[in-house]
């Protein structure tokens, strides 16, 4: 299937910058695997869905305010890797990317 493709593809990009990861390719709802990621405490989560294939943008959710971006996926790779390092906050990072969701516009 193409999303595994992307989602590998991300998981690849996040490894080789050094950066833990795993991919969740459960059946279960989207709500479930962000309740089994917050249980274990996992801080960022990348979803690849079928809005990918149109718009070309994946969502990154940040555990502890729960809020969602979008972005391109080169933009989100990079957002990870400067939250990692701690050279961008998740402020900064909601500030300058599209909110998505509840707490967005979408």
């Amino acid at each position: 299937m193409q999303l595994n493709a992307i989602s590998q593809r991300i998981l690849v990009r996040l490894r080789i910058l050094e950066i833990a990861n795993v991919m969740d390719t459960s059946s279960a709802s989207i709500g479930s695997r962000y309740a089994r990621a917050d249980e274990l405490g996992t801080p960022l989560g990348v979803t690849v869905n079928f809005d990918k294939l149109k718009d070309r943008f994946v969502t990154l959710r940040e555990r502890d305010s729960i809020v969602q971006v979008r972005g391109q996926e080169e933009d989100v790779v990079m957002v990870v890797k400067a939250l990692v390092a701690g050279s961008e906050t998740w402020e900064q990072v909601a500030k300058r990317m599209k909110v998505f969701g509840p707490r967005g516009s979408e």
